[in-house]
């Protein structure tokens, strides 16, 4: 069996303010880290192999809290990186509309057609991003791993795992809030079990956001295709068996 702890980073002032982070190598801010400090006594009871992170300063500062001063290794990988905005990067959605006019309706309904100017289209992020998920798999056979990364980061994963559209990303809902803990066991044949999913039951009421926003995009604005009756329990995914 093998188990995968995949852990949205805390919240960054770009991300407080309603604007695209994206790539932008935000550090947490002083809520984003007391959320971030929360992780320290969940995670401190999983006995955990290794933790894989994001390159990005927000995301390693709660692979560093989710390691919790343990002799965990931490490895950051380029492919889980979050979305590149290109110019869209640290604007708001109507300083967005402004310069490329329907370029957010396409963000919200049909992202699978979207070209942010200078950014990466949602299929370039699905490859990277699952080719970053099976190589952990395939390397960490066995083990328990976490993972600190990003929203755009676990929603594909979920598409890539669920086998769904790129144009449902923002319909598997609730998605993936921050400090978020989403639990995987993977068996070697490829069937998988999704244990939970975006469980944010650590953080204290004051530390959870009413309404989860993507740069400002509620979920219910989004509509849920894939509920979490859909996502939590057993799958199969070819790429995650031991062949």
């Amino acid at each position: 069996m093998t188990t995968l702890y995949i852990i949205r980073h805390g919240e960054t002032d770009l991300n407080r303010q309603g604007r695209f982070c994206g790539s932008t190598d935000m550090p947490l801010n002083e809520r984003g880290i007391a959320q971030a400090e929360t992780l320290r006594e969940p995670m401190s009871r999983v006995e955990l192999d290794r933790i894989y992170s994001s390159p990005l300063e927000r995301a390693v500062k709660t692979a560093e809290c989710i390691r919790n001063g343990r002799d965990i290794e931490i490895i950051t990988a380029e492919g889980l990186k979050e979305i590149h905005c290109g110019k869209w990067e640290t604007l708001r959605r109507d300083e967005i509309e402004a310069r490329w006019p329907g370029g957010i309706e396409l963000w919200e309904t049909k992202p699978d057609i979207l070209r942010m100017d200078d950014g990466e289209t949602f299929a370039e992020v699905q490859e990277r991003v699952s080719r970053a998920l099976i190589d952990i798999v395939r390397r960490e056979r066995g083990h328990k791993i976490a993972i600190a990364c990003h929203l755009m980061t676990i929603q594909m994963i979920m598409l890539t795992i669920l086998q769904a559209s790129i144009r449902d990303i923002w319909k598997v809902v609730p998605t993936a809030t921050n400090t978020s803990i989403t639990t995987i066991e993977i068996e070697d044949n490829g069937d998988f079990r999704v244990v939970r999913w975006s469980d944010d039951s650590h953080l204290p009421a004051e530390l959870k956001d009413a309404n989860m926003k993507v740069a400002n995009m509620d979920d219910v604005l989004a509509g849920a295709k894939y509920s979490i009756n859909d996502v939590v329990g057993k799958h199969h995914f070819d790429y995650f068996s031991n062949k």
